[in-house]
């Protein structure tokens, strides 16, 4: 008899933990597929705000490259979220990051207390703004520039592809409007 019972409890255990895997996988193929249906919505979002349809799909191809390099998910037609960051993709044919609800030209200025990475020179391209203590990911090579403009007097590291520091920031607020990010992978930003 006791068997007997071990066996049905087992038996119900079975059934609530398949039912359980059958909820889980459903959500996961929703939220597949409401990611994979999100892009032309955000295709259209870039077009609503002013860009052309091969800017929209230009700028597209950047997140998505963007996306796989950071691990971050896409929020917006040029913006990636990641753990304590995000990163703004620069509109194919213009100068500085900005949010699209911006006029163009707008300078996506570094905020107080965040670290922010530009793909170009003089703070122009993609930028990535950081906000919590970490290490961050560096998708880019080549010229660049970065801006300190976190508490007074905190430092940031940069790293190579070992791991190995190769250069810490002066204190806070600093830049550099110059400066080769083709060594450094990974950068903490306190």
């Amino acid at each position: 008899m006791t068997q007997q019972r071990t066996f049905r409890g087992i038996a119900r255990l079975v059934t609530a933990l398949a039912g359980i895997f059958v909820v889980l996988v459903g959500g996961l193929a929703t939220a597949g597929a409401a990611g994979a249906a999100s892009t032309p919505g955000f295709q259209a979002q870039a077009r609503n705000a002013g860009l052309s349809a091969g800017q929209a799909e230009g700028l597209q191809a950047q997140v998505d490259a963007y996306k796989e390099r950071t691990g971050g998910v896409q929020t917006a037609p040029n913006k990636i979220a990641f753990p304590g960051g995000e990163l703004t993709v620069v509109v194919p044919g213009e100068k500085y990051a900005r949010d699209l609800s911006d006029p163009v030209g707008t300078l996506a200025a570094c905020q107080h207390l965040r670290f922010c990475a530009y793909s170009g020179t003089n703070f122009t391209g993609s930028q990535i703004n950081m906000y919590t203590c970490r290490t961050y990911n560096i998708p880019w090579s080549g010229d660049g520039s970065w801006d300190n403009n976190q508490s007074s007097g905190t430092r940031a590291k940069m790293y190579n592809s070992s791991g190995s520091l190769i250069y810490t920031t002066p204190g806070a607020r600093s830049y550099d409007k110059i400066g080769s990010w083709t060594p450094v992978y990974k950068v903490r930003n306190c």
